[in-house]
């Protein structure tokens, strides 16, 4: 509704050739509240063409800061397969193709505050993007000389909310010692990689997670999970704001079954997973102490035959409340997004996502 209103003063404005004088003199404090309201693509297209004051409210850091977290639940999922990708939002569960594999280098990597990581192989070379889908900026960053190609999942982006910085880590393979490393790269005027610190646990050794399945970046910190779900239930995370790497346990009852991480908002969830299994929901309630809190058990609906007698994985969260999982019957696997407060499921047309990689993503107006 709002942003239908704000559409229709853009055309009569451009129309006519009428002064935006009446526009700017709101109070600044009621411009805000307007445009807090409105989608983060619609402020980027449209907004410096309501009046001067508009867009500079708009383009002021502290607006888009408190932009992006009003819109943070308004998250849509990013499935990408070889050819395209494709996304789902939350408000009416549409599965959309989108023109993110024309416009910017390569596969994503990863999403952090509306800014994707995008790789591009190149023989031995792996180059990396840095790009926000909504503004069109695109930065590729500087290679990394001392190493060969690492797969796709050993890289991801941070925005770090306390600082504003935007961060990249990725594993390398130092040539001359013949050892993996992390490194880390600030956006910024003087980027170069540096490694992290070797104080970390030896439990942290990058060669040991090569196998580790695709990472998740969730409020500053980015966590892989061990590919050996079972017998070594494990985690690995990287604080990017003090650069500080963490071996962690997931909970007791998680130990011996399929579990699986999953991005809620701003935490991080570990879920179990399997078949006629209650699902229940662990939040990383401290990263340093590794303690791990139950906020919620899902027992799916007698009346979902889907969801009964199926194994089901959860994949991700949409608007809180919604829970994407992949269900595999028979032969082949299907999305169901699951409403966990109303009971009701809905099945996505997704084809083989065990051949796709599924990123969390919010639209924002962050610059680098």
């Amino acid at each position: 509704m709002a942003q239908s209103r704000i559409s229709a003063i853009v055309s009569s404005c451009s129309e006519s050739g009428e002064d935006s004088s009446s526009l700017d003199s709101l109070p600044n404090d009621v411009v805000a509240g307007i445009l807090l309201r409105l989608p983060a693509q619609f402020l980027h297209n449209s907004a410096s063409n309501v009046s001067r004051k508009w867009g500079e409210i708009s383009e002021s850091q502290c607006f888009i800061n408190s932009h992006l977290l009003t819109h943070l639940s308004e998250c849509e999922f990013l499935i990408q397969d070889a050819n395209k990708v494709q996304s789902v939002n939350a408000r009416d569960l549409k599965l959309e193709e989108t023109d993110l594999g024309t416009k910017f280098h390569g596969r994503i990597s990863g999403s952090s505050d509306g800014v994707l990581l995008f790789n591009k192989s190149s023989g031995s070379v792996m180059d990396l993007y840095v790009a926000n889908p909504v503004t069109m900026q695109i930065l590729k960053l500087p290679s990394l000389k001392s190493t060969c190609m690492i797969s796709s999942h050993c890289s991801n982006i941070a925005r770090v909310s306390s600082t504003g910085e935007i961060k990249v880590i990725r594993l390398g393979r130092d040539s001359l010692i013949g050892m993996y490393k992390w490194y880390v790269l600030t956006l910024g005027k003087e980027m170069h990689w540096r490694k992290i610190s070797n104080n970390a646990p030896k439990e942290c050794d990058p060669a040991s997670y090569l196998s580790f399945v695709q990472s998740l970046s969730v409020n500053g910190v980015v966590y892989w999970t061990n590919s050996s779900w079972i017998t070594d239930p494990s985690v690995f995370a990287i604080d990017l704001c003090h650069e500080t790497a963490y071996h962690l346990k997931v909970p007791g009852e998680c130990h011996g079954q399929y579990w699986t991480l999953v991005q809620m908002g701003k935490e991080i969830c570990c879920m179990n997973c399997g078949k006629d299994v209650e699902i229940k929901v662990w939040k990383l309630n401290d990263l340093h102490i590794n303690e791990w809190i139950l906020i919620k058990s899902i027992r799916f609906s007698s009346e979902i035959s889907l969801l009964r007698g199926n194994f089901c994985v959860p994949l991700t969260w949409l608007d809180l409340e919604v829970l994407v999982l992949s269900v595999y019957v028979g032969v082949r696997n299907v999305v169901v997004a699951y409403n966990v407060n109303k009971g009701e499921c809905r099945m996505l047309k997704i084809d083989d996502v065990a051949r796709h990689t599924i990123f969390l993503h919010t639209n924002s107006l962050i610059r680098f």
